[in-house]
C-alpha cells in the first residue's frame, strides 16, 4: 500500500490530567498504566507531543514527570515507571504559547480547567487540522469527538481518554480533512486495527468515484474491524446472525453463495496473496446492490485474528 502516516503531529497531552497527588496507591498504579496504554500507539517520535511545562507537573508527592523513572518511590512498580518514561521520550516537546491558554474552557455545559496542552490542540484544530487531546481520565470523562468552547470560540476536538477511542479518531480524520485517495491507506492501519490490507488495493477498481465511496468504506471497514471476528465467535459461525448484526448498522455483508463456490473460475477470483500466502476472501460488503464490493477473509489466526481486506472491485464473477 502506498504512503505513510504524516509527520505533523495530531495528539497533544493534557498536562493537567497528570496531577495525581491525591490518588491512592492502587489508583496511582492504575493511572500510570492507563497513561502508558493511551500513549503507546502514538509514541513514535512523530504523532504525539508533550508541552515542556508538563515535565514540572508533580504527578505525586515530590515526583515530577521529568524524574518519573528515577524516583525511589515504590508505590508504582519500577517497570511501569520506566515504560512510561520511555514512551514520553518518544514524544516531541513543544514550548507552550500564552495565547493558546484561554481562561475559560467548556466541554458541552461543563467548565474544565484550562491547560497548555488542551489549548494547543484547540489552536491547531482551528487551522483545520484534526487533533486529539490525550487526557488521563479519573472517573467519567467525555471522550471521542466533542465540541470544546473557549473565549476564542468553539472548535471540534477529539478527546483521547480510552484506547478504544483511538481508531475513532483516525476514522474521523477521513471526512474532516477530506483525505485523498493516496492518503487513505496512510491512515488505514491506525483507523482499522482489526484488519490487514492487500498490497494492490486501489479505488479505481470501484465503479463509484473515490468521493462517493469513501464514507461508506470507512463505515464498512470500521464495522468489520470492530465487530466481524467477535460476531462470528458470539454467534458460533452462524452467517445469518452475523449478517443481521451488520444489517442493523445499515451495512450489507454476506458470504459468497453456493453457486459462486461451485464456479471454479469465480471462486479462484477470491484468492488473494498476502505475505507470500494465499487467503480466500469469501465474504464481501456491498455499497450498492449491483456494484462496488469489498471482499474480505475470515479472521486469520496467524495475523492476530484480523480479517484481510483483499479486493476492491465493481463486481467479481459469480
Amino acid at each position: 500500500m502506498p504512503g505513510g502516516i504524516d509527520d505533523d503531529y495530531r495528539v497533544v497531552i493534557d498536562e493537567n490530567s497528570l496531577n495525581w497527588r491525591d490518588a491512592s496507591d492502587d489508583e496511582l498504579d492504575h493511572l500510570i498504566h492507563t497513561f502508558a496504554e493511551l500513549l503507546a500507539p502514538f509514541a513514535d517520535g512523530r504523532q504525539a507531543v508533550l508541552m515542556t511545562s508538563a515535565y514540572s507537573v508533580e504527578c505525586w508527592a515530590q515526583v515530577t514527570l521529568v524524574n518519573l523513572s528515577y524516583t525511589q518511590d515504590q508505590r508504582v512498580p519500577r517497570d511501569d515507571r520506566v515504560r512510561l518514561a520511555r514512551l514520553l521520550d518518544k514524544c516531541r516537546a513543544v514550548e507552550p504559547v500564552e495565547e493558546d491558554l484561554s481562561p475559560t474552557v467548556r466541554i458541552g455545559d461543563v467548565s474544565v480547567e484550562p491547560s497548555f496542552g488542551l489549548g494547543h490542540a484547540m489552536a491547531r484544530a482551528r487551522t483545520g487540522r484534526s487533533m486529539s487531546c490525550l487526557i488521563v481520565p479519573r472517573g467519567l470523562h467525555p471522550s471521542g469527538w466533542v465540541t470544546v468552547d473557549s473565549d476564542a470560540g468553539p472548535v471540534e476536538l477529539h478527546l483521547l481518554t480510552g484506547s478504544e477511542t483511538a481508531p475513532q479518531f483516525w476514522r474521523g480524520v477521513f471526512s474532516r480533512e477530506q483525505v485523498t485517495e493516496h492518503g487513505f491507506f496512510a491512515l488505514a492501519d491506525h483507523a482499522f486495527p482489526g484488519l490487514i490490507f492487500a498490497d494492490d488495493l486501489a479505488f479505481h477498481h470501484f465503479d463509484g468515484r473515490y468521493e462517493d465511496v469513501r464514507s461508506w468504506l470507512v463505515e464498512l471497514l470500521g464495522a468489520i474491524s470492530d465487530d466481524f471476528a467477535d460476531s462470528l465467535t458470539h454467534h458460533k459461525g452462524d452467517q445469518n446472525q452475523v449478517m443481521a448484526v451488520f444489517s442493523a448498522r445499515g451495512l450489507d455483508i454476506s458470504p459468497e453463495s453456493p453457486q459462486t463456490r461451485k464456479n471454479a473460475s469465480a471462486w479462484a477470483q477470491r484468492l488473494v496473496t498476502y505475505k507470500e500466502r494465499e487467503y480466500r476472501c469469501e465474504w464481501h460488503g456491498k455499497r450498492l446492490w449491483d456494484r462496488d464490493r469489498v471482499h474480505f477473509s475470515l479472521p486469520i489466526p496467524e495475523h492476530g485474528n484480523r480479517a484481510l481486506i483483499g479486493i476492491f472491485t465493481e463486481h467479481l464473477g459469480t
